[in-house]
């Protein structure tokens, strides 16, 4: 699809309100000549803008104090196209536009190249697969890098939850403990009693309990009797001292009374007691055998008080108490449990029954001591609940013997033990513990999902690299050497070498070195020492020019698409001598032949006319248009006269030799390059049918020489002669350092007049 006409433009640069008029259809080949700030880089702007569907271009240069928004009418082969409302209708991708834009873009900006411009370079060198694989390779380096922000957004809901002096990574890899409450717990009492383990080693631990039992003498006390005590003596006895009402005292009164007889007298009236049968009574009923029966009574009753009295019960219920306090204490550091006594009735209950029932028995034995006093159903039932507690206290004590072995171990392990280390295994207990929180798990989770999500994709990054390299290996070094070719063509004292891609900062970018005099420079960048050879310093700026236009043909020349491109060149040749401009020429024109489109705008009329006599000798298809001034500030586009235009381009450079002798004006440099084209114009002028457009001037001297005197040339054939050789000396086709080749100014002005003389205006 080609471009036809630039139907309306308006409120774009110098193109305030542009509408076509009159035949500016384009041709195959279009030449547009515009003086410098008509509108030449705004028309390049807007077909940049198309070819990218990129409203920037065109927005960026809405003309200066207009109110309205840019519009765009264009004619394609196909239809129209608008831009309007900041939007094209349709875009063109196969164009290919040369301009400032191109070359500050890929190849260099301000003399330096910068690690952009080996970006974009790159994708000059790798064509369209390797575009479209590079761009595989930036989309995934696109998505890594919103991994790596998302990982760092994850990683801080997690970072804030990891305790201080716990790695990050550590935390995160921490294994799920199912009893992490309880070793937490445990550690705490851990820390505690190492903090305390002075107070520890000082604690004593549980006591035994030691329950009272019956002794076992009380039973066969009871069944106890004297055989030789006759009962009508403790009858008689008993009757006595009931007789006299004497209770219970009476008894002791009365054995204590047989102690004072004296001669068998009574002690109390003295008369004599022989044959008194109460006497004889008392003597046997308080004998020694019957005084030992009842101390044997009162003794066991007296220990029965002892052992299960209030006391006793006392005692066993300390004990009892303090070892559930010794338990509660102790179990903050040792894993043990409070011994229990099962005591269904209570412990003080049960044995104060004991005791009561034990002695009703006791003291019906007193009462009767030579009487077999039967156990009785409350002794028996008051003596099974003891025995079932001495039972319970077995298993207590084990219990508390267990208890004091785990507590003597850990006052053992006291010694020596490290509070830094027992306070690091709290610290990642309890930082397992805040791992595996619902909230903190599900924030890790999300973190290691996207860590993962990254590696994956740098994978995939990988493998597309592994592509893009291959085929960058097989297209770079034909690449460079269609460069080179390019190069050559154009007399460049200079070539590229060593080019190679790499990936700084994760992007694919080229490199390569300038090879001057068989020695490779680095193309540094902006940074580079003006004192270290670089691209900056080495190349003139015309040889830059050059480099980067061989860039964008090599581009097209490796273009699978080159026939369906319309090629834009703007100013193609900036800084190049006619012997470049002769050669750029033929590459535009060869693109003519080739591309399915060329416009070529230009300031430049000579060199539109150079290409415009290649065209006519090739008979293509081609239109020249001159961008106009229209009051102050807009353009228009109108049909060229180039035949008619560049005639007075011979008399403006004629003026401008003139007032070079006349008045030394104008640079040097300048000056001398217009002497050949004042020369080659005149000659064709005079002889049309003689001389080629393309004809140079050392061709014209060897046609005159080869027509010998009859020539109407051969007159002036020796300065003619002698003005190309001068002139060789500036033209890079005749000589690589035409550049900085010293200009005599005397030597100059010299040629200057001869060139004057020869065209007849000195």
């Amino acid at each position: 699809m080609t471009l036809t006409k630039f139907v309306s433009i308006k409120n774009i640069g110098r193109f305030q309100n542009y509408n076509a008029a009159g035949d500016v259809t384009l041709k195959r080949v279009n030449l547009i000549f515009a003086e410098n700030g008509r509108g030449k880089s705004t028309l390049c702007a807007i077909l940049r803008s198309l070819q990218n569907n990129d409203p920037a271009h065109v927005l960026g240069r809405t003309t200066l104090g207009s109110a309205s928004t840019p519009e765009v009418m264009l004619l394609t082969g196909s239809g129209v196209v608008n831009f309007k409302a900041n939007a094209w209708t349709q875009a063109l991708p196969h164009l290919a536009i040369f301009d400032a834009t191109f070359i500050s873009e890929n190849v260099f900006s301000g003399d330096a190249v910068d690690l952009e411009h080996k970006r974009n370079l790159y994708r000059v060198i790798i064509g369209k697969q390797g575009v479209k694989l590079a761009q595989e390779v930036n989309d995934i380096d696109a998505e890594i890098r919103a991994s790596t922000s998302a990982i760092k957004i994850k990683r801080a809901g997690v970072e804030g939850r990891v305790p201080a002096g716990v790695a990050f990574d550590a935390f995160v890899e921490l294994a799920v403990d199912l009893k992490v409450d309880e070793k937490i717990a445990a550690k705490e009492r851990e820390l505690e009693a190492v903090q305390q383990s002075t107070q520890l080693k000082a604690r004593a631990g549980l006591s035994e309990l030691v329950l009272p039992v019956v002794p076992a003498e009380f039973e066969a006390l009871l069944s106890r009797t004297l055989t030789d005590l006759s009962a009508d003596a403790e009858r008689r006895v008993a009757e006595h001292l009931a007789t006299h009402e004497m209770g219970k005292t009476g008894e002791r009164w009365v054995q204590e009374g047989l102690g004072y007889i004296r001669a068998d007298s009574c002690p109390f009236c003295n008369q004599p007691l022989q044959g008194v049968d109460l006497i004889g009574a008392y003597r046997a009923f308080f004998g020694e055998a019957y005084n030992d029966l009842k101390e044997a009574i009162a003794y066991h009753r007296n220990m029965l008080s002892t052992l299960f009295g209030d006391r006793a019960i006392a005692d066993s219920e300390r004990i009892i108490a303090g070892n559930e306090a010794s338990t509660e204490f102790w179990s903050r550091y040792c894993d043990i449990s409070s011994p229990q006594l099962s005591t269904p009735q209570g412990l003080g209950r049960s044995l104060r029954e004991m005791l009561e029932a034990a002695f009703v028995l006791s003291d019906l034995k007193a009462g009767a001591p030579l009487e077999v006093v039967l156990i009785d159903q409350r002794y028996l039932n008051a003596f099974a609940v003891v025995n079932a507690l001495h039972a319970s206290a077995t298993e207590y004590n084990v219990a508390v013997r267990a208890a004091n072995i785990a507590i003597t171990a850990k006052k053992t392990s006291l010694e020596g033990a490290s509070i830094d280390q027992i306070q690091r295994d709290l610290l990642i207990l309890k930082a397992t513990k805040t791992r595996h929180s619902p909230d903190c798990s599900k924030a890790v989770d999300e973190h290691l999902g996207e860590v993962n999500n990254k590696e994956s994709l740098e994978g995939k990054k990988s493998a597309a690299k592994e592509k893009l390299d291959t085929h960058t290996e097989t297209v770079i070094k034909t690449y460079e050497k269609t460069i080179n070719k390019l190069l050559a063509d154009f007399q460049a004292g200079f070539r590229i070498t060593g080019t190679k891609h790499a990936y700084p900062g994760g992007v694919p970018s080229s490199d390569f070195q300038i090879l001057i005099n068989d020695t490779p420079v680095n193309l540094g960048d902006g940074n580079t020492p003006l004192s270290t050879p670089s691209f900056r310093n080495t190349l003139s700026s015309g040889d830059k020019s050059t480099l980067a236009l061989a860039f964008f043909l090599a581009e097209l020349e490796h273009d699978s698409n080159k026939s369906g491109r319309i090629v834009v060149f703007d100013d193609p040749f900036n800084s190049q001598d006619a012997f470049r401009k002769d050669h750029t020429v033929q590459k535009i024109r060869r693109c003519g032949s080739e591309c399915l489109q060329v416009i070529v705008l230009s300031h430049d009329q000579s060199f539109l006319k150079r290409l415009y006599d290649r065209l006519r000798e090739q008979s293509l298809e081609h239109k020249c248009l001159h961008l106009t001034r229209v009051g102050q500030s807009n353009t228009l586009m109108t049909e060229w006269d180039i035949e008619e235009a560049t005639q007075a381009q011979q008399r403006a450079d004629i003026y401008a030799l003139r007032n070079f002798y006349n008045a030394a004006e104008g640079k040097p440099r300048d000056i001398v390059n217009k002497i050949r084209p004042v020369l080659e114009t005149y000659s064709r002028n005079l002889f049309p049918t003689q001389f080629e457009d393309d004809d140079t001037l050392g061709v014209i001297c060897g046609k005159i020489r080869d027509a010998g005197t009859t020539h109407g040339l051969t007159p002036v054939l020796s300065d003619l002669i002698e003005a190309n050789d001068y002139t060789k000396r500036y033209h890079h086709g005749e000589n690589p350092n035409a550049a900085s080749e010293p200009i005599n100014d005397t030597e100059l002005q010299g040629f200057v007049a001869k060139t004057l003389s020869v065209v007849g205006c000195c």
